[in-house]
């Protein structure tokens, strides 16, 4: 199903323009922080990637609830990890948990740490990356919603079986 394209309006034109401000650091900051997916992101056009979340995000920016730089920020972050992920997917080799959680031993880590560990490996990549999104980066539920196309409702509905999935994981480890 193809989405219908929609005109921004001056506001947001203007909105989108200062948005492109922050293509070009995001971009370096998300290569730098993710070197265990360098080759799937040398086949996307991180870019243009970058610059439509701008867009979509310019159509959904409320000026009372955040910053810009906060909003547009995490806006392209989340586009550039979501078309990461479907090259990964594409490619036949999807990156499995192990790879992006670090595995190496921490004396600072605890058995509880080691636990919640062991029980988000055992979650679904999507509701691994919903949880990280909504919990860690605190995306709010309308820019989730739109960003896969449901009603916010659906996402926190979906968001509560996510945490209790993970709950149930937890409870099963020894």
């Amino acid at each position: 199903m193809r989405r219908r394209k929609r005109r921004l309006n001056k506001k947001q034109q203007r909105l989108a323009e200062e948005g492109l401000a922050f293509v070009k650091p995001a971009v370096a900051s998300f290569i730098k922080k993710n070197p265990d997916l360098r080759s799937a992101i040398r086949r996307v056009d991180m870019v243009s990637v970058a610059m439509q979340a701008v867009a979509s995000a310019a159509l959904t920016y409320d000026e009372s609830k955040s910053l810009p730089t906060t909003y547009f920020g995490s806006s392209i972050r989340h586009a550039l990890y979501r078309a990461v992920l479907t090259q990964v997917r594409q490619d036949g080799r999807f990156v499995v948990v192990e790879e992006i959680i670090d595995q190496t031993p921490s004396t600072s880590r605890t058995r509880a740490n080691s636990r919640a560990l062991q029980a988000i490996r055992m979650l679904s990549p999507y509701d691994r990356t919903l949880l990280e999104d909504r919990l860690v980066e605190g995306v709010t539920l309308e820019q989730l919603g739109y960003e896969q196309g449901v009603d916010p409702r659906t996402i926190k509905r979906r968001i509560q079986i996510a945490v209790e999935r993970l709950r149930r994981a937890e409870s099963q480890l020894p």
